[in-house]
């Protein structure tokens, strides 16, 4: 990545990398957020903890594939720095990180519901994409 008089900016690359992921795992978070909120509407509530249900299963994969998905979308957008150990890092970052952006999730559940969830997912995702493309461009020029 490339500041407007040719240098290298590699800060810059790395903090858009970072937050790219960061924001791309809360809308994949909140995706996952939805789908719970979904497949409990159409069963009966549960009577306790059941981690075989399907709003569970849901839980317990999305989240983890979510977190996985910001980390591989964020080693991919700062591979210019080409430094392996650094992409790692920002990739774990990233992943931890939108696991724990996933707390905002549950305010937006409890006031706004799933529409409020599909809502933040839209809009962080479009975010993602916004950053994704500013990225790439100046990585270009």
């Amino acid at each position: 990545m490339t500041t407007e008089s040719g240098a290298d900016d590699p800060l810059g690359l790395v903090l858009g990398g970072l937050l790219f992921g960061l924001v791309l795992g809360l809308a994949l978070q909140a995706l996952v957020g939805f789908a719970v909120r979904t497949a409990q509407a159409s069963t009966p509530p549960a009577n306790g903890l059941d981690l075989a249900s399907l709003p569970a299963r849901i839980l317990l994969v999305g989240t983890a594939i979510a977190a996985l998905a910001a980390a591989m979308a964020t080693w991919s957008i700062v591979a210019p720095i080409r430094n392996p150990w650094r992409q790692g890092m920002l990739a774990i970052i990233a992943g931890m990180g939108s696991f724990a952006l996933a707390l905002v999730t549950q305010p937006v559940d409890r006031l706004l519901g799933r529409g409020g969830l599909l809502g933040l997912a839209i809009i962080a995702g479009l975010t993602s994409a916004w950053l994704a493309r500013r990225i790439s461009r100046r990585a270009v020029a």
